[in-house]
């Protein structure tokens, strides 16, 4: 039985890291085929940014308090739908949208400062997107076992210790939480300020 729960969760795996990549390559690929007034708003959206960051003309406070909000709002979220049946196509679609998204700022990155913008693109996804990544993939992971044992249980008829499951399961919750907020923390502060000091090679 062991083997058995072993091979599904590989095959989890294994999905959602297939899935992830196609998000990011989706993502990246997008911005390639937008039409030019969407690339120049992307462009200008990017150049703005840049001179915020460069000018200290941002309120890391505020973006610190939203990217919390985002991040935390999205684990609860993912964690939530796991224990309900009806919430497995959710979170693999929210799964794929964050990947996406991902994939479409690194893009967006590269289309705007070309070979140049490939720093920005390292600072911005090493070692802070890679971290939260792993980790939202680890809490899909639990998300979509603890569903299939629920259908499982469902449709077999059969009791499970419904009491161990959701321990187990919330302390990934705790895990995940932690390590996300830490990673917004990053991202606003440290990132942001490594960037600050690429600029002078991307401008």
């Amino acid at each position: 039985m062991d083997k058995l729960k072993i091979k599904i969760n590989k095959k989890i795996f294994v999905f959602l890291f297939v899935l992830m990549l196609i998000g990011i390559i989706a993502g990246s690929i997008f911005t390639t085929i937008l039409n030019n007034s969407d690339k120049e708003l992307v462009i200008n959206h990017l150049n703005n940014f840049i001179d915020n960051i460069n000018n200290d003309k941002l309120d890391y406070l505020f973006a610190l308090k939203n990217n919390l909000i985002t991040n935390i709002s999205y684990v609860i979220l993912i964690w939530l739908l796991g224990i309900s049946v009806i919430g497995l196509p959710i979170i693999i679609i929210m799964f794929f949208t964050k990947c996406f998204i991902l994939g479409f700022s690194v893009g967006s990155v590269l289309t705007t400062f070309k070979l140049k913008g490939i720093l920005v693109s390292l600072v911005y996804v090493f070692p802070g997107q890679v971290i939260s990544l792993l980790f939202l993939l680890l809490l899909m992971m639990y998300s979509m076992s603890f569903t299939f044992k629920l259908i499982y249980a469902i449709l077999k008829k059969k009791s499970i210790d419904f009491k161990l499951i959701m321990n187990k399961y919330f302390k990934i919750l705790l895990i995940v939480l932690v390590v996300i907020i830490l990673m917004s923390l990053y991202d606003t502060y440290l990132m942001l300020r490594l960037i600050k000091l690429l600029i002078p090679f991307i401008m």
